[in-house]
């Protein structure tokens, strides 16, 4: 059965993202917008912007879905070579497209592959929109697929090749302010961790920088395209040893940030999302902040100082943006580091929030460890950990059941203020909060703590594993 996760559907390369299943949910989406609610609320002119990333085989991938979508009488604007799914995004708003496609399986290992789809606001998909494809995917089983074959798509014009490559990039010179940070001087050393943001940080800043695993390599040369601590050794060994002023990493289709400061230390996507808020503010941007129920509680603290109000929403990028649509927004981010910006697309873009993070260090005249401290002296200490701890089936169903009645007025010794079920279970203290979530897609149950200082944040992890008999 075809379900879709966080962000689109994801599946192993060969097992269950194969080229039949792929038809199989073009297919489906290529009814939804041909239906009322689909493109025939859009000029035909306007195609649907089709991109792909660095992963095995996924530019015939994207071949397979336009010659669906092309036997489904649908024009496709295929790009000629890969590019960040943030791209897509942005051309699908810019064009005025009724949507956006993008095979890409993001951040997971190199054997997985996956499609994304974006809404005409460039947005990643709602959950009420991808529902309905799952629907359409059930109803088609043993429907014939529409299709044409790629040669006879590009007769027809309904698939015509373009490069997304210039207007994104032009895009992104003209939202930060590129004349400082090239006046900055700044020795820049980024990791794309060999994915689709390879190459793209030069050609915005169009000058040169210290790029590390940007060749393609669809095994990932052994690495996890997660731009997590982990994952960046190499990167803060680099800025360490030859005196970068800093690191910036992106993760498989650049919608993900990660970043090392001066010193080669890894800044958390936590702390990379409260500089780029606090900066946003202090240029005299307003509205309302997004955030999921796992990011740091300093958002709030910031959002407080200067009266904006602050939306918590479930994990998943999603969930964010369909906030974005019921408000106005200024910004919105989760703890996994993907950060949106509103006013440039309602997404993830981590090429952004990288350019962003330079801007303020050419301003400032200071390094990301500097800044992170100036923010901590005027709204505290904000220490986050995050464990996932694998589960038998046994421990799973055991859990779900307990965390369905859980309700604890206090948890060892600290006493609960705040009980919030939005996803999992998140009891907030004074000291800090705690949350607790199973996963959807793996056995294994994650646990977040946030608090003022490393070691409280340990005693609540604890804290939280003996409430939860995990051993």
């Amino acid at each position: 059965m075809i379900k879709f996760g966080t962000d689109g559907w994801r599946e192993i390369i060969g097992r269950d993202f194969t080229f039949e299943n792929v038809e199989r949910v073009a297919q489906a989406y290529a009814d939804l917008m041909t239906s009322p609610v689909g493109v025939q609320n859009f000029e035909p002119l306007h195609a649907i912007p089709l991109g792909f990333d660095r992963r095995f085989l996924s530019d015939e991938f994207a071949k397979t879905v336009a010659c669906v979508l092309a036997g489904n009488e649908l024009s496709v604007l295929l790009s000629q070579d890969y590019c960040p799914t943030p791209c897509i995004s942005w051309t699908t708003k810019s064009r005025k497209a009724p949507g956006g496609v993008v095979i890409t399986a993001s951040h997971n290992p190199f054997q997985w592959n996956g499609i994304k789809f974006k809404e005409s606001y460039g947005g990643s998909a709602s959950p009420a929109f991808t529902q309905q494809i799952e629907e359409r995917i059930e109803k088609n089983e043993k429907r014939e697929i529409k299709k044409l074959s790629f040669e006879e798509g590009v007769k027809q014009q309904l698939i015509q090749f373009f490069d997304p490559t210039k207007e994104y990039v032009q895009q992104l010179r003209s939202f930060v302010d590129l004349k400082q940070i090239l006046k900055a001087n700044l020795k820049i050393a980024y990791d794309p961790l060999y994915g689709a943001g390879a190459g793209y940080l030069a050609k915005v800043l169009e000058q040169p920088l210290h790029e590390i695993h940007g060749e393609a390599n669809p095994g990932f040369g052994g690495l996890h395209p997660e731009p997590i601590e982990k994952n960046l050794s190499a990167l803060m060994n680099l800025v360490r040893q030859e005196c970068f002023d800093v690191g910036l990493a992106t993760d498989g289709d650049a919608d993900r940030i990660g970043a090392v400061d001066e010193a080669g230390n890894f800044v958390t996507p936590q702390q990379i999302y409260v500089l780029l808020l606090s900066h946003l503010i202090e240029k005299g941007n307003r509205g309302d902040i997004v955030k999921t129920v796992s990011t740091t509680h300093m958002i709030d603290r910031i959002a407080a100082k200067h009266g904006l109000k602050v939306h918590e929403t479930p994990i998943g990028f999603k969930h964010i943006c369909s906030k974005f649509l019921e408000i106005e927004p200024l910004m919105g981010g989760e703890e996994s580091g993907g950060i949106g910006i509103p006013s440039h697309v309602y997404e993830r873009d981590g090429l952004l929030a990288g350019l962003l993070l330079l801007e303020i260090m050419a301003l400032k005249k200071k390094g990301l460890k500097a800044l992170l401290q100036d923010l901590t002296q005027e709204f505290g200490s904000f220490v986050f950990k995050r464990e996932d701890v694998p589960l038998t089936t046994a421990d799973s169903s055991r859990l779900r059941e307990t965390m369905g009645r859980l309700n604890p007025s206090t948890v060892g010794s600290y006493r609960v203020r705040q009980t919030n079920r939005l996803d999992g279970v998140k009891l907030v203290f004074d000291e800090g909060w705690l949350l607790f979530r199973l996963s959807g897609t793996e056995p294994l149950i994650r646990l977040y703590a946030e608090a003022k200082e490393p070691a409280l944040v340990n005693s609540l992890l604890q804290e939280a594993k003996n409430l939860l008999e995990l051993s």
